[in-house]
Parts: structure tokens; C-alpha cells; sequence
């Protein structure tokens, strides 16, 4: 009898242990949806090939705990996503999970660096097809006392951005289906920009019709005689058509392309990576936009004030910054590698 009472305890101890060495994530507030996008429900897809998101040291004792979902990400948030969804919609709102890592690493002067990796993807699902919304997959680098704490304490800000941003996006025409959102990378990396060895010539409007090589039809570019682009224009029934330079994306010329930036078209190279442009960051901005909040794409509050960041190494030294053919948005990813 008392051998079966001392399992029983032994048991419980290890439950409560168990317990206690676990830091969930607390998923709270309001999803702020100011865009467009009304939708049913969330699914989500944890695409992570570890389900480990971290075991990291928190408090002044440095207690080791593994940091976890509540439940799943896929019951947690729909549930926090169907609490925060008052509006309702047709549509299903479809999140892909591919990556979500946090880590903690003392350095030779005792302070704690924090990294945080996630990479997220969604898509509106309508019957049977899906088409894309958004993406966003970086890595950040953080400084604070308590550094575990505080990503965890603001994962919420995190989901809830990016949802903020995914809700503004309108979705894309191109009919998708479960198969390519569950691999998304390798359905881009079949596009015409990156399998054919010829760019075509003309004028590109937004991401997709570069990527995808489809320019503007009929169009010739007109220079300043500064040679400075001036517009593209093209004669229909008639009719003089005119785009101006300020509202092209990219144009490609004798073979070789130009990306539209703050700082005026700079030239489009092509690597085994993809698309780059070789700037400084600060150049591709207008002055008075905080490149770090950019980056962060809104993180606010303890974590954006502990987000460890050199500015002066980004605004003086020219970067092989990537052109992420899933958005259109400058890919950072590389340079927050080589930080601080």
C-alpha cells in the first residue's frame, strides 16, 4: 500500500514539475482588422518540421523552461482569432507556421542576447483554392535583462501584427491549391524570373508581373536628355498611353534590369539566391522613416526598445539587399545575420 502511495506522489511531483518548467505563450487583446479582409475562421497550418520552439533560462536564477502553446498553434490561435473576429466573412483566413524559434545566449560581457526566428505565410481559402496574402519570415536579435521573458511576454504583439498586415492585403489572383500553399517556396521558385535565362524587356508594374515576366505590353521608355527615365508610352487606337517612371516597379533594358527606389531605379542582379539590389539601407527609405520599426514591420513596446540594432552599420555600408518575390518587399534577413 505505502509502495503505491509513494508512485502516486512521485507521479504528481513529476506532472507538477513538468508544469512548472513550462513558459506558455499568452495570446491576449484584440487582432486589429482595419483592412478589407473579413473572414470566417482561422486555420492554421504548422508547417515546422521541430515543434521545439525553446527551452530558454528566465529570471535572475535562470530557470530553464520550455516555451509552448497554451494547447497547439493551431487550437490557440484560431480560438484567439475566432474571440478577436467579430465581423465574420465568408472566406477562411488560412495561416502556414513554417518556422517559430526563440534562443538565449550570454555573451563575454554577461548580457543576454535573445533571438527570435519565425516565418509565417497566409492565404484566403475560397472552396477548394486558395491565393495569397502575405508573408514575412526574419530573424530578430534582442538585448535585456530578462530577455526570454520579454519575447514571450510580447509573442502575442508579434501574431497579432502580422494579422494587422495580412488584413490590409488583398489577395492575389493566382488560384492556389493545398498542395502549393503547404510548399510555397518551391511553387515561387518556379517562376519565369528565376527558370529562364532572358529577362523580358519592358516595364513591370508590381512584383508579381516581374516575377512571373509579364510586362506591360507595347510600351518604350522615354529618357530626359540627361538620360534620366522619364515614362513609357505607347500608342492605342489613336490614343498616347503614358506611365510615368514613379509608378513602375521595375523595367528591364537591353538585358539588364532596374528596381524603383526612394533613391532614384539602381540595377536588379540576379544571384543563386535571387533578385538584389546593392544599396545602403538608409538610401531606399525617406529620411525621416525609422528603419528599425520598418524592418520590425510595427513591433512597439519593450520588445522594440530591447531589439538589438546597429543603425550606423546599415546606414553607411552598401548591402546586397534581396527583393522577396512572395511580397516585393525588401528582404532583411541577410544583414540582421551579421548583427550586431
Amino acid at each position: 500500500m505505502m509502495k503505491k502511495f509513494l508512485q502516486l506522489v512521485t507521479t504528481c511531483l513529476m506532472i507538477i514539475s513538468f508544469a512548472q518548467n513550462k513558459e506558455i505563450i499568452k495570446l491576449k487583446g484584440d487582432i486589429p482588422n482595419n483592412g478589407e479582409g473579413d473572414y470566417n475562421t482561422l486555420i492554421v497550418i504548422d508547417n515546422r518540421k521541430d515543434k521545439t520552439i525553446g527551452v530558454l533560462p528566465f529570471g535572475d536564477g535562470k530557470e530553464m523552461r520550455e516555451v509552448s502553446f497554451q494547447n497547439s498553434p493551431e487550437d490557440d490561435l484560431s480560438e484567439w482569432y475566432r474571440k478577436s473576429n467579430l465581423k465574420g466573412g465568408k472566406q477562411d483566413f488560412v495561416l502556414v507556421l513554417n518556422d517559430l524559434k526563440l534562443s538565449v545566449k550570454e555573451t563575454y560581457e554577461r548580457k543576454n542576447i535573445g533571438t527570435m526566428k519565425f516565418s509565417l505565410q497566409s492565404f484566403v481559402k475560397e472552396g477548394d483554392k486558395y491565393h495569397f496574402l502575405y508573408k514575412k519570415d526574419t530573424t530578430f536579435m534582442f538585448s535585456h535583462r530578462d530577455v526570454a521573458d520579454a519575447m514571450v511576454r510580447n509573442m502575442h504583439h508579434l501574431f497579432s501584427l502580422y494579422l494587422e498586415k495580412t488584413h490590409k492585403s488583398k489577395p492575389s489572383k493566382y488560384d492556389l491549391t493545398l498542395d502549393d500553399i503547404s510548399n510555397y517556396q518551391s511553387y515561387v521558385n518556379n517562376y519565369p524570373a528565376f527558370k529562364n535565362e532572358t529577362l523580358k524587356e519592358g516595364i513591370y508594374l508590381d512584383y508579381n508581373s516581374f516575377f512571373r515576366q509579364t510586362p506591360e505590353e507595347g510600351y518604350t521608355l522615354e529618357r530626359w536628355e540627361n538620360g534620366t527615365l522619364d515614362r513609357a508610352v505607347k500608342t492605342e487606337n489613336g490614343k498616347k498611353m503614358k506611365i510615368p517612371s514613379r509608378k513602375m516597379f521595375i523595367y528591364v533594358e537591353n538585358g539588364k534590369a532596374f528596381k524603383n527606389t526612394y533613391s532614384g531605379f539602381q540595377e536588379l542582379l540576379k544571384n543563386e539566391k535571387g533578385f538584389y539590389i546593392v544599396a545602403k539601407p538608409s538610401s531606399l527609405f525617406p529620411p525621416q522613416y525609422d528603419i528599425k520599426l520598418g524592418i520590425m514591420f510595427g513591433l512597439a513596446g519593450a520588445i522594440a526598445d530591447a531589439l538589438l540594432f546597429n543603425p550606423n552599420k546599415l546606414s553607411h555600408n552598401p548591402q546586397e539587399i534581396y527583393i522577396d518575390p512572395m511580397t516585393g518587399e525588401y528582404d532583411f534577413n541577410d544583414i540582421f545575420d551579421q548583427l550586431p
